[in-house]
C-alpha cells in the first residue's frame, strides 16, 4: 500500500509509518474522510481511534485538581529538571482528542525544551463549539497563573498547541496580548490552524488526498467548530485575521511542508515578525500534518531540538 502515500511525503521514516497504517486500513488514515457521511458516526470513529498509545512514565502527574474541579489536566516534567511551564492544547480538529492523543508529543516537547507541559482536556465540538475549547484553555492558564497548587512558577508561563490546539494557543496569546488573559512569555504553535479554510491558498490546492489532513477534511472540522457558517469569522477562531499583532509574546511556529495549513503558518510568522515580535519559524519539508504525533522519528526529534532554544530563551 506504499503507493497510497502522497508523493510529496519524502521523509523515509514518516513515509514508512504511513505505509504501515495504510496497509492495515486500506487508505491513508485521515482526521476526516473525504467521503460524505453521517457526522455523528465520523466523530464517534475519531474519538474511538485506537492508534493513540498511552506511554508509562514516572514523571507525569496524572490528575491535577483545579479550583472548579471540572477541568482535567496532566503535567509533564522533564527528568533533567525544568524551568517554565507551557499550557498545552492537543490536536483533533476541535472535535476529537484528549489527554492521551498528544501524550508522546507532550513528553518529547518537555524533554526537548526543559519546560513543564500542562496538557488540557478541553471541551470538544460540535457539542461545545467555539469558543468553549478556547475558554477552557484560558481557565487552565489562569489556574497556572495562581501557581497550580504549587506545581507551577506563575511568572514563567507560555502556551502551546498542536493543530487545532495550536489555533487555541494562538488565540489565547491574543487574549494575553490584550490583557484579557494572564501574561505569557512564549507561544509554541505546532502545525497550527490560523485561518478559516481557504481553497485558493496554494497549500490547500496542493493537498487534497492521501494525507492525514486534507483540504476537505479541514473544511469539515471548521464547520463543526463554527456552527454558523453565515456569520463573520471571529478573530479568536482565525488569529491570522487579527488587525494588530504588536506586543505579542515571542513565537515558535512549526509548519509541515505537505499540509494544507503550511501557508497560513508562514503568513502568521511573517506578520508577527513585521510587528516586531521575535519569531522562530521552521518549515519541515517532506512531512505531512500529524508528523509530530507519529511514533518518534528523526524528523520530529530534529524539529523539536531546533525550536527548543527559543523556548528556553523565553523562560531564561
Amino acid at each position: 500500500m506504499s503507493d497510497t502515500v502522497h508523493p510529496a511525503i519524502t521523509d523515509p521514516d514518516v513515509r514508512a509509518h504511513l505505509a504501515r497504517l495504510a496497509a492495515r486500513a486500506g487508505t491513508i488514515p485521515s482526521g476526516a474522510t473525504d467521503a460524505e457521511g453521517d457526522d455523528a458516526a465520523r466523530i464517534a470513529e475519531l474519538r474511538a481511534n485506537p492508534s493513540w498509545v498511552r506511554l508509562p512514565d514516572d514523571d507525569v502527574i496524572e490528575s491535577i485538581d483545579t479550583a472548579d474541579g471540572d477541568l482535567a489536566l496532566r503535567l509533564y516534567r522533564p527528568r533533567a529538571g525544568y524551568r517554565g511551564t507551557l499550557v498545552f492544547a492537543h490536536g483533533g480538529g476541535w472535535v476529537a482528542g484528549d489527554l492521551d492523543n498528544n501524550d508522546a508529543l507532550c513528553r518529547a516537547l518537555a524533554a526537548a525544551t526543559g519546560a513543564q507541559v500542562l496538557s488540557v482536556d478541553y471541551r470538544l465540538a460540535p457539542e461545545h463549539p467555539f469558543p468553549a475549547g478556547l475558554d477552557d484553555l484560558d481557565r487552565a492558564l489562569r489556574f497556572a497563573s495562581t501557581g497550580a497548587g504549587g506545581l507551577v512558577d506563575p511568572t514563567l508561563l507560555g502556551v502551546a498547541g498542536h493543530s487545532a490546539g495550536g489555533n487555541l494557543a494562538a488565540a489565547l496569546a491574543l487574549r494575553s496580548r490584550e490583557g484579557r488573559a494572564p501574561g505569557i512569555r512564549v507561544q509554541v504553535l505546532l502545525c497550527p490552524v490560523l485561518d478559516a479554510p481557504d481553497l485558493d491558498r496554494p497549500s490547500y490546492r496542493a493537498h487534497t488526498e492521501n494525507l492525514p489532513l486534507t483540504a476537505k477534511g479541514m473544511q469539515w472540522y471548521w464547520g463543526l467548530y463554527l456552527r454558523d457558517a453565515t456569520a463573520a469569522v471571529p478573530v479568536e477562531a482565525a488569529p491570522l485575521r487579527a488587525p494588530e499583532l504588536v506586543g505579542s509574546a515571542p513565537a515558535v511556529i512549526v509548519a509541515a511542508g505537505v499540509d494544507p495549513l503550511s501557508d497560513e503558518a508562514g503568513e502568521y510568522a511573517e506578520r508577527l515578525t513585521a510587528s516586531g515580535t521575535p519569531v522562530e519559524f521552521l518549515r519541515r519539508e517532506g512531512v505531512p500534518h500529524l508528523f509530530l504525533v507519529f511514533p518518534s522519528t528523526p524528523a520530529r526529534d530534529a524539529v523539536l531540538a531546533a525550536v527548543a532554544p527559543a523556548v528556553r530563551a523565553a523562560f531564561a
